[in-house]
């Protein structure tokens, strides 16, 4: 796997990672991102290994007993052995119905008995019990209610880590539009810095010329000063981006960066994708409902553990006996001599606990039910806003694109009529500002787009 990486790594060095492509890198190596889709992973093995009760269950027991305490009437002998053998197999179904499968044998051994030949017997025989729930869990009623909790409950717990996971991709992808401004910034701060100095040149000769005068010079010089400010600043929030993006791919700080390319313009397809969609609400207010959804099923449980408990039983068994064990053993499945049995068991719980257990688990499901209504309207309400926003925020990239191309052409126009001295230096220091600022407020909002898009991963649609 690490060649594999190594080698696609090589292979964008050569060219410019795109957005798809880094997010791609981000998912195989960022271990926050694979912890979360590990943990995802975890949470839907749990629903399987909740049937484990299930699943069947073999005993078997093999024990020895020596026996040389006080002799009783019945026998009388120097020492008694037991020797005892048993094997199991117990099921229980989603109908409430246990069935159990059983083999035992016990031999039994005498020495020096007062009676002559009385040397011990063997006994064994093979069984099947049945037992089925008639009033709590009543054909498996408690079965599937258990089931379906663990079913919302890891459906609560997976979407939980969906939501960790996809809040590191957001930001993760908002670092690479960062990343991204902060080069541009970059290159606009080093072109206004150049502006600058050609200006501060021009001007000097101008001055030292007598066309122009010395307050002209120190002006222009004060806007070269401020835009090295500017420069240096842009160059240290570069190397900023560029260690958080690194951070995000698992490179260390001495690694080179791929060159980064996205064109800002283009729309992320994550609002139109969601938009085709029907209830449509914030992931955070859904998980509220899901546990809501948890409690009542909680409740439910609660009611079914504490009814009377009515189950009939049922059981099978032949029996074998003989004076050899092996003829015993031969015999063990003959069912001429059976043993059975047939009853039923009850059992209730009454008293003022188990009302009150009762109570508090509606309550709480009650309680629940009413936050998650009332989270859900906020999920809703949540969407349409950022359908608001979203299309409102294209809108003002489209109006700040316009003004940076107007204060781009106010900017060169200025820079023209100030070269044939028809305008002052301040009007040129104005508008290269106010070109400067509007190409930064440009470019803040198409990131700011970008991101916007991205964060519509925190919404599902609960049809889904």
């Amino acid at each position: 796997m690490r060649t594999i990486l190594l080698l696609c790594l090589c292979t964008l060095n050569a060219r410019a990672m795109t957005l798809d492509e880094y997010m791609g890198l981000v998912l195989k190596k960022n271990k926050l991102v694979t912890s979360y889709e590990t943990s995802i992973e975890a949470s839907k093995e749990k629903q399987l290994a909740g049937d484990v009760l299930l699943d069947p269950t073999l005993t078997a027991g093999y024990s020895v007993n020596r026996d040389q305490s006080i002799q009783s009437v019945f026998v009388i002998a120097d020492r008694r052995s037991t020797t005892a053998a048993n094997l199991g197999l117990t099921k229980k179904f989603s109908t409430g119905t246990t069935l159990g499968l059983t083999a035992q044998t016990f031999k039994y051994e005498y020495d020096l008995p007062v009676v002559p030949g009385n040397n011990g017997y063997s006994t064994g025989g093979l069984g099947i019990s049945l037992q089925q729930s008639l009033w709590r869990d009543s054909f498996g009623v408690a079965t599937r209610l258990r089931q379906d909790r663990e079913s919302v409950t890891n459906k609560l717990e997976t979407l939980g880590f969906e939501l960790q996971k996809r809040l590191t991709l957001i930001q993760v992808e908002s670092d690479f539009w960062d990343y991204l401004v902060a080069r541009e910034d970059l290159k606009l701060k080093q072109a206004n810095f150049d502006r600058a100095k050609k200006i501060d040149s021009w001007t000097s000769n101008r001055v030292n010329n007598g066309i122009s005068d010395q307050s002209d010079l120190l002006q222009i010089r004060a806007l070269t000063e401020l835009r090295e400010l500017e420069l240096a600043s842009a160059q240290t929030t570069l190397t900023t981006r560029e260690a958080k993006i690194k951070e995000n791919l698992d490179f260390s700080q001495l690694e080179t960066l791929p060159e980064l390319t996205a064109n800002m313009t283009d729309a992320r397809p994550y609002v139109q994708d969601l938009a085709q969609k029907k209830n449509v609400v914030k992931i955070d207010t859904y998980l509220i409902s899901l546990e809501a959804e948890v409690k009542q099923k909680v409740s439910q449980e609660v009611v079914e553990s504490l009814r009377p408990d009515l189950a009939l039983i049922g059981k099978y068994n032949t029996s074998s006996y003989n004076v050899d064990d092996r003829e015993m053993q031969q015999n063990i499945a003959k069912t001429d001599r059976p043993v059975t049995f047939v009853g039923v068991s009850f059992s209730w719980l009454f008293g003022s606990a188990k009302n009150s257990q009762i109570a508090a688990a509606t309550k709480d499901a009650l309680a629940s039910q009413y936050k998650a209504e009332q989270a859900k309207i906020s999920g809703e309400n949540a969407w349409r806003e950022l359908l608001r926003q979203y299309d409102l925020s294209k809108q003002n990239v489209l109006t700040l694109g316009k003004i940076a191309q107007l204060q781009r052409d106010r900017a060169k126009a200025e820079q023209i009529k100030f070269t044939k001295g028809r305008s002052i230096t301040f009007n040129v220091v104005n508008a290269e500002t106010d070109a400067a600022q509007a190409e930064v407020n440009y470019l803040t909002a198409k990131s700011g787009l970008r991101k916007l898009e991205a964060s519509t991963q925190l919404f599902v649609s609960i049809a889904e």
